[in-house]
């Protein structure tokens, strides 16, 4: 999730472009919703594993990336998704988790901040490696 034209809010969307090849070759499907989240309802299939990536705003290190259950998050973070129909998406979903990627600033602008880009290829690598772990753990073949 995310939008590229609010600066460090499409960090996901970046993040996403660099590992996605990896993840289809491992059969996971990639989708970059982007602000779209009505389609979500087309995408998730019954028992789906879902994984979000979006930025999030708390008191961690920018470029730092956290993953939890939805219901999880502490009160002084803030995803910039938060608003989300978390309820209805469990319905149908088998288990959902959150990869959050701490940002620096969600404003009206293109690109990422400095920080952001020039630690993009780790968050990325981070990123890839939480979603495999969250796989395997779930005896998923990765």
């Amino acid at each position: 999730m995310g939008n590229i034209l609010m600066g460090d809010d499409g960090v996901s969307v970046e993040v996403l472009k660099i590992i996605k090849k990896e993840l289809e070759e491992n059969n996971i499907k990639v989708f970059a919703i982007e602000t779209d989240i009505n389609s979500l309802f087309s995408i998730i299939e019954e028992d789906d594993v879902v994984i979000f990536v979006d930025a999030m705003i708390s008191s961690g290190k920018v470029g730092e990336v956290k993953i939890f259950k939805p219901e999880l998050p502490e009160q002084n973070e803030f995803l910039s998704h938060a608003y989300f129909p978390w309820d209805i998406i469990s319905r149908v979903a088998k288990e959902i988790y959150i990869i959050g990627i701490e940002v620096e600033d969600i404003d009206f602008k293109i690109g990422l901040s400095k920080k952001l880009q020039d630690e993009i290829y780790f968050i990325a690598n981070k990123t890839l490696f939480l979603i495999t772990n969250i796989l395997t753990n779930l005896n998923y073949k990765v």
